[in-house]
């Protein structure tokens, strides 16, 4: 049984420093600003959260508060603004001096000017790389494996820090995935009065009135990168039999609208549209919340990225994940790792797998949503079965507080626990 540490039952870390930098979109920063967030608010912690993009950063909290500032408090929250190519400065750097836990997440580095610090601590802080997500065998092998760094703290002086690779995942063996308290309760709320939910958030973000009142209408929402396989689906949408409402955050979607509409520039929020069975409102940037919201409404989510794709799961819906474009195609094979977990052997599963197949490939999936489009109703109860799977395994924040629980494993050179342990002196 996978156990779940409640705050209240854990003596969990006060002292945390979450490292980001803003690489696709919004995306690390929404996983970040989800994990600051929880465990300020549900374990108590006081967490700074540092940023390379404090652009992004404001607009993605939506708060004016961040110009021309460096650091500031938000939601319980301190933000710090930093460079990969510069030291921090020694006020922000004092920091450094409580903190108990530092993650850098997926890749992103710490300073060495922070390195510096956490190596002249006894005991230093524990120090995790928050990873990518993956439903591939490898990263439950490799979640907690150990990564000792050695650090000079005197000149010849080598310390070494114990430094854990940290995978989100699925099941038992993983650092489980982002689930905030309440968050299925409140998808239970929303959906419990669709129809009212639903013309409550979206006439008010421009939809006109009686655009809900069509039988079978179909809600999608659409949050993807740009390529032809979206023009196609707005196209499948355009010519098939029953309506279906097309809702697209502000965003990389925009530049198909516009495409598929014949539009010399991208259509703004509260713009509609209406052509052939498509009707399509375009959406502001919304916040998170709103988002889950928007997810939980629609009766298929077309996602991207991590953020997106770990929210739609726990909206309950089917999704489509659009997954970011690697080299030798490596997302292709991440894709079907969590196909394998994710789908059945069912005709409907099959229809859906194979969208995505071609999804992501870039093709005209024009043929194949017509196909897909009747599979709904049998993928909803099935997502709504993946949706109380997934919640039944620990979520990240309790993941990574157990983990601060658990003893340091000791060097393999020495026996003393990595940070304590000193090289001897470079010649």
């Amino acid at each position: 049984m996978p156990v779940s540490f409640l705050p209240n039952q854990t003596a969990a870390p006060q002292n945390w420093a979450i490292f980001c930098a803003a690489i696709d979109n919004f995306g690390d920063i929404g996983v970040c600003w989800r994990l600051a967030s929880q465990l300020h608010r549900e374990y108590g912690a006081r967490v700074h959260l540092w940023v390379d993009d404090w652009n992004a950063l404001q607009f993605f909290l939506g708060s004016a508060a961040l110009a021309g500032y460096s650091r500031v408090e938000h939601e319980g929250v301190s933000l710090h603004h930093w460079s990969r190519t510069q030291d921090i400065d020694a006020s922000s750097l004092a920091v450094f001096e409580q903190v108990e836990v530092v993650l850098e997440a997926f890749a992103c580095a710490v300073p060495d000017c922070v390195l510096q610090c956490m190596a002249n601590r006894s005991p230093p802080p524990r120090w995790f790389n928050l990873e990518y997500l993956s439903a591939e065998d490898w990263a439950r092998d490799c979640h907690l494996l150990a990564s000792p760094q050695s650090v000079e703290v005197e000149r010849g002086t080598l310390r070494l820090l114990h430094k854990q690779f940290f995978f989100p995942g699925f099941g038992d063996g993983t650092g489980g995935l982002i689930r905030e308290s309440g968050l299925l309760d409140r998808h239970a709320g929303w959906q419990a009065d669709l129809a009212g939910t639903r013309q409550q958030m979206l006439c008010s973000l421009g939809l006109p009135p009686g655009w809900l009142d069509t039988e079978e209408l179909l809600l999608l929402s659409l949050f993807t990168y740009e390529g032809r396989a979206t023009r196609s689906l707005l196209g499948a949408l355009e010519e098939g039999g029953a309506p279906a409402l097309c809702l697209v955050p502000c965003g990389r979607s925009l530049k198909d609208v516009a495409a598929h509409l014949g539009l010399q520039t991208l259509p703004a929020p509260g713009e509609v549209f209406e052509r052939g069975a498509l009707r399509l409102l375009v959406l502001p940037f919304l916040s998170q919340g709103e988002y889950d919201c928007l997810l939980s409404l629609c009766d298929c989510n077309f996602v991207r990225g991590e953020d997106s794709f770990v929210r739609a799961q726990y909206a309950g819906h089917p999704l489509v994940w659009q997954l970011y474009p690697q080299e030798d195609n490596a997302h292709l094979v991440k894709m079907e790792a969590f196909l394998r977990l994710y789908c059945g052997q069912s005709a409907a599963d099959k229809a859906l797998a194979t969208f995505w197949r071609h999804w992501n490939l870039d093709e005209d999936c024009r043929e194949l949503w017509h196909y897909l489009r009747p599979q709904l109703p049998t993928l909803q109860r099935q997502a709504r079965n993946w949706q109380q799977k997934l919640a039944s395994w620990p979520d990240l924040a309790a993941s990574l507080v157990q983990a601060c629980r658990e003893p340091i494993a000791p060097s393999p050179t020495d026996g003393e626990p990595y940070g304590l342990a000193e090289t001897p002196k470079l010649k």
